[in-house]
């Protein structure tokens, strides 16, 4: 098992946590998140209803306004309501090796790209250049402006507040809520229809959730979750699409079809590369026991 308490939980100690709190900011930073959808919940309707009406990245664009105001009102809560550094949302110390933050996103998009292209290999017809430079150019400023703040959002709201806040109370109720909470989070995701259960669906978003979570703890901050969970939304959205997609974008490949079997295997296989590889190029070590 872990340390417990862990260091990286303790750090919901800092500052004012009482119960009350943390509701409040709950609630607080949701509102945000909501009103700041208007304009995408608006641009995606017209852009599906007639796909001319606004360019994909002015759609995206808009569409990622939610996590920009739901990550200042995170931040500011933390900072002036609990009275503590958001930074430790990070690390318990504030003290965050931006550095390590890239390495491990740069290890996941490599070990993503090793088993994307052992997929392209096995199954060629499944994939399609959709490369358009006039949208493509366009998505990728949005993208590496914006999309980084979507997911640092996920990470600091999720394996961050939430899971410091419940699991300075219990350790292990703080990450199995949190990551069901990730899951539900994404259960309106257009591919949950493609895939046609949701209760199939959501093994993978929980178990995104999960891993991400275990890997909070292991490492004792939220540098590595926060370069993965970039650099997979960045590849998703540039890279290699597929059909129902959660939001429009641009990307160089698109597969044919969306095969969630095919899917969770290429998850799992990224996965165990990145496991393989981070203690030599992250120096992390594997703690999952005392």
């Amino acid at each position: 098992m872990f340390k417990n308490p862990n260091p990286y939980i303790n750090a919901a100690w800092q500052g004012n946590n009482k119960l009350g709190i943390y509701v409040a900011v709950f609630l607080l930073v949701i509102i945000a998140n909501v009103l700041g959808s208007i304009p995408g919940g608006w641009a995606l309707i017209e852009w599906k209803s007639s796909s001319d009406s606004l360019p994909v990245y002015a759609v995206l664009a808009m569409m990622l306004l939610g996590f920009v105001t739901a990550i200042i009102a995170l931040w500011l809560s933390v900072q002036h309501i609990h009275k503590r550094n958001p930074l430790t949302m990070i690390r318990p110390t504030a003290a965050v090796d931006w550095g390590r933050v890239a390495k491990s996103g740069g290890l996941w998009i490599a070990c993503t790209a090793v088993v994307e292209i052992v997929t392209y290999l096995s199954f060629p017809e499944k994939y399609t250049l959709s490369l358009k430079w006039a949208e493509f150019l366009p998505c990728v400023v949005v993208g590496l402006l914006l999309i980084p703040l979507q997911t640092s959002f996920e990470e600091l709201f999720f394996r961050g507040y939430l899971m410091q806040g419940i699991g300075s109370w219990n350790l292990w109720v703080g990450v199995a809520v949190t990551s069901i909470l990730f899951g539900l989070a994404h259960s309106f995701n257009d591919e949950i229809e493609a895939v046609g259960s949701l209760g199939i669906a959501m093994i993978y978003y929980i178990g995104v959730g999960l891993f991400l979570a275990l890997l909070t703890l292991n490492d004792e901050s939220l540098e590595l979750p926060l370069g993965i969970h970039a650099t997979n939304n960045l590849y998703a959205f540039l890279i290699v699409g597929y059909p129902s997609s959660s939001a429009p974008s641009s990307t160089i490949w698109m597969l044919t079809e969306f095969n969630f079997p095919l899917m969770m295997i290429q998850w799992v296989g990224a996965v165990g590369l990145y496991l393989l590889l981070a203690p030599r190029f992250l120096g992390i070590k594997l703690k999952f026991t005392n």
